[in-house]
């Protein structure tokens, strides 16, 4: 006998549907999760931008700055590549790629001491590799950034 409360019959939740609406629940907790960290990243990212010194003040006759970047999965095959250009005239001297896998934790390439000391040496092509140093679920990361870099400066 179904129970009854103000004159109509109250049925139980079928568990199937008990189930999906729990379900539906954790994942909407761990999408906000994720929202919030991804937010939380995105703001130290700029911190860590806005403290930077501006890239033309470090080097003055820097004229254009141009990234090629592939980053390769531990095993060696291309997951991504584009080309990055940089807008020198208010660009951060700060190169930090992220990692691209979605299970990395704290990864992330950092090449600005590569980066800076190249571009203070006057080179117009440059090239090299990072590993990210991040954590997966169960593993460290590995993925490799490899970059090419293209620069012009001004003549003296």
């Amino acid at each position: 006998m179904w129970p009854v409360r103000h004159g109509r019959v109250v049925r139980a939740t079928p568990p199937a549907a008990a189930l999906q609406d729990v379900l539906k629940r954790a994942r909407l907790r761990v999408l906000r999760w994720r929202q919030r960290e991804g937010a939380e990243r995105f703001r130290e990212r700029r911190r860590r931008e806005d403290e930077s010194p501006r890239l033309a003040s470090i080097v003055p006759k820097l004229r254009s700055l141009r990234f090629e970047i592939e980053e390769l999965r531990a095993g060696g095959s291309i997951e991504t590549s584009h080309v990055r250009p940089i807008v020198v005239s208010r660009a951060p001297a700060l190169f930090f790629f992220p990692c691209h896998d979605s299970t990395c934790k704290e990864g992330g390439h950092d090449i600005t001491a590569e980066i800076c000391n190249a571009l203070r040496a006057g080179a117009e092509r440059f090239e090299g590799e990072d590993r990210c140093s991040g954590q997966t679920t169960n593993a460290d990361c590995g993925r490799i950034l490899k970059y090419v870099a293209t620069a012009t400066y001004e003549p003296e």
